[in-house]
Formats: C-alpha cells, sequence, structure tokens
C-alpha cells in the first residue's frame, strides 16, 4: 500500500521511475512483533501469583541476539540472568549474548526506569537463528523478582520478537535535467517507522517522518511544470529505522554517478515545537552544511547540528555533500504521542522556501520558471496519504514484496 501511494504520487507529478515500477529492491534484516508478550509468577506449586501489566511493568526487547518464544522456569542464575542496566544494540552486545548463550542462560531481564512505551527497531545486519529471550522491566519489579527468586519460584516469559530477512524497496522517481554532464540533485525522506508494540499499540510516525514523505510529494507537485539544467531525484528510502539501510544501498546501488551529487533530506519537519529549523550534517561535510547555513541564515531562522543519524549520513560517508533539513524535537519520536495533533502544517513553509533558496542558488530554470506555490490542502491531503501508510501497515520495512 505504502508503495502504491507514493508510486501513484510521483507519477502523477511527472516523474520518470529511476528503476522498474520506481522500485529498487534490497533485502535486511528485520525484527518483528508477532504475538503475545508476558511475564508471570508461579509458586513452587505452579499456582500463577502475579502478571505482570506489558508496556507498563515490561516490554520486550530487541537488541542483540533476541529471539522471540516461551521459556517456563525456576527463577535462577543458571537459566534466567538478571541485569542493572539495558544494553544497547552494537556489535560487543552480541558478543556478550552468545556467551551467555552457550553458558546455558535462556532469559534476560533488564532493569529499566524510562517510559516503556518507546520503540527502535535498529538492528545491525547480523544473521542469526538462535538467541535469548530478553524483556525490561521496570526497576521496583526486578526487586519483585529477586524476591520470587529467593522463595524459589517460577518465572513465564513469552517474547513476540521474530527475527527475519526480508525483501523490500527503496522509491525512486528522477526529474531530467537539460544538461546530462552536471551532476544531480537528490531530494528524499525516508517512508519506514517503527511498527507497534505487542498489544496492538500504533506507533503512527506522524513526525518521523510522515512529515518529511508529505513534503517530499509535495516538493513533485510544485516543480510538476518546471525543467531544469540539472537531473532531479526524488527518493522515499527505505529501512532507515533499521540503520539508514535503504539509503546506504542507494548509494552503492544507484547505477548513477553520483560524485559532486548533493542531497536534500526531509526528516522531521513541521513541528509545534519551537525548535529551529536545523541544517544536519556529518562533521566530514561541514563545509557544505556552513554554506547551506550562510545562504538561508538571512532569511529563515536555522542553524547546523553535526550527528550522522538520518539518511544524510551514508553519502557523506562517500565525500557526498549532503544535509537533511529537520525540527529537531525528539520529545515524541518513537512513542505512540507521535500523532498528527503535533504538527503545525505552516511550519512547513520554511522548509519549502529554505529548499527553494537552495534550488535557485544550484541550478538553472529552462523552463516556466515559476515554481507553483507550496499548497497547505495539498499538504494536509498528502501528510495524511503518508500517515495512514504509516499507521495501517505495522513494519513498512517488512512488507514482502
Amino acid at each position: 500500500m505504502q508503495k502504491i501511494i507514493l508510486y501513484h504520487n510521483l507519477k502523477k507529478n511527472g516523474l520518470k521511475p529511476l528503476y522498474k515500477d520506481f522500485r529498487q529492491s534490497f533485502e535486511v534484516y528485520v525484527p518483528l512483533i508477532e504475538g503475545k508478550c508476558t511475564l508471570k509468577i508461579f509458586s513452587n506449586e505452579k499456582k500463577l501469583i502475579k502478571e505482570y501489566k506489558y508496556g507498563e511493568d515490561f516490554k520486550e526487547i530487541i537488541s542483540g541476539l533476541s529471539q522471540g518464544g516461551r521459556i517456563f522456569a525456576k527463577l535462577d542464575d543458571k537459566t534466567i540472568k538478571f541485569e542493572s542496566k539495558l544494553s544497547t544494540e552494537s556489535l560487543s552486545s552480541y558478543e556478550y549474548d552468545k556467551k551467555l548463550f552457550n553458558d546455558g542462560i535462556k532469559a534476560v531481564i533488564y532493569s529499566f526506569d524510562r517510559m516503556m512505551r518507546f520503540r527502535s527497531p535498529y538492528k545491525e545486519q547480523i544473521d542469526y537463528k538462535d538467541g535469548l529471550i530478553k524483556i525490561s522491566v521496570q526497576t521496583n519489579v526486578l526487586k519483585e523478582l529477586e524476591e520470587f527468586k529467593k522463595q524459589g519460584y517460577y518465572v513465564e516469559i513469552q517474547s513476540p520478537v521474530n527475527y527475519k530477512k526480508v525483501k523490500v524497496s527503496n522509491i525512486v522517481g528522477i526529474k531530467e535535467g537539460k544538461d546530462k554532464n552536471l551532476p544531480p540533485i537528490i531530494l528524499s525522506a525516508h517512508f519506514d517507522h517503527v511498527g507497534f508494540d505487542a498489544d496492538g499499540v500504533i506507533y503512527s510516525g506522524a513526525l518521523d517522518n510522515a512529515s518529511g514523505v508529505a513534503l517530499l510529494i509535495e516538493t513533485s507537485r510544485a516543480l510538476k511544470n518546471t525543467s531544469y539544467d540539472r537531473d532531479i531525484i526524488f527518493v522515499a528510502f527505505n529501512a532507515e529505522e533499521e540503520g539508514l539501510i535503504g539509503s546506504s544501498y542507494f548509494v552503492k546501488n544507484s547505477g548513477l554517478d553520483l560524485k559532486d551529487a548533493e542531497v536534500i533530506n526531509f526528516d522531521m519537519v513541521g513541528s509545534k515545537q519551537d525548535v529551529p529549523l536545523s541544517i544536519l550534517s556529518s562533521s566530514s561535510r561541514s563545509v557544505f552544511s556552513r554554506s547551506m547555513l550562510e545562504l538561508l541564515k538571512n532569511k529563515i531562522k536555522c542553524k547546523n547540528i553535526y550527528q550522522d543519524n538520518s539518511d544524510h549520513a551514508p553519502f557523506c560517508y562517500q565525500n557526498i555533500n549532503a544535509v537533511t533539513f529537520i525540527h529537531d524535537d525528539t520529545s515524541k519520536i518513537h512513542t505512540p504521542m507521535d500523532t498528527i495533533q503535533n504538527i503545525d502544517i505552516n511550519r512547513f513553509n520554511d522548509v519549502f522556501n529554505a529548499l527553494n533558496i537552495y534550488l535557485e542558488s544550484r541550478t538553472k530554470l529552462v523552463y516556466n520558471p515559476k515554481i507553483e506555490q507550496i499548497s497547505f490542502t495539498n499538504i494536509i491531503i498528502g501528510y495524511i496519504l503518508a500517515l495512514i501508510l504509516l499507521q495501517t501497515i505495522s513494519f513498512i520495512i517488512t512488507k514482502r514484496e
């Protein structure tokens, strides 16, 4: 569904497919949430003592060697491992988990004091079949479990994590320029999000990143009747949340000469929070990002940030100038609170104006030198389409072709 929406809008706005049906396909390892997640305590007589509440007391963990399943065992150090600090997704966490697995540990319970309704599917792209059942619990719950352990009680843990390799696609269209000797401009946004919890609570992803997808679609419409000297490539990236995988794949497998290309990525635009428009880039491309700030600062309130946490980064790693336009409000992202109610449609204006200023400085209009004005109506329609796209597909990046 999400690919059909993007394909329909890009084609309607006059773009040509860079690949068959606009799709650039690749494979990715993803953690899926399939089934229930439970945590129960039983007495020595196997009588249910307590059942904890999912999303408040505990939640599944997908980092490291996490794998779903069910375990019923005595709360002892031979089978169940207690950890006071939540592990992060890293190569070292995999090595640590392998050691635990080889030592006979079946499940790991982590202490976690932040809100449970936070989700990130970031995963190292490592193939594994067997793993550990991993959950996080509130600190007070961990203390209770330690007391139950002293009494020799049993624990039942069921995890819904299912780790799979799936085929997915970037969606890529091109607005052809007149001079094929000039390097292209790439406009992009990621259209995947983080899915839903085991109890069906949806993470809508309004700011992150239905907003960027809507702006990408609206930009293609606004430029529909123009013609430039340079190719302008529109890319909707998949698997950003898994670790910038779609953009990494595009950079390495585009089939294009990207030398001297420049990239403007849209991510988290339109927040109601009073934050400036940030020009996000890697420190290695600071000359380009500072030049962008100089270009915009007299007309738009903006600032530079240097982080490698959006789809500009894979381009920067290949010495390609790339920035992300972002309203850097992280207060609700990756939570169920990231909804359309927290979006200010009027703030899209600054982002579109920044893009327009950039295009005027880097390209030459050779036909119809009047760019259509950005349309709030169209933004809203595009935004709703993108939002539905993110809400109705659990894990966009896991949709099989």
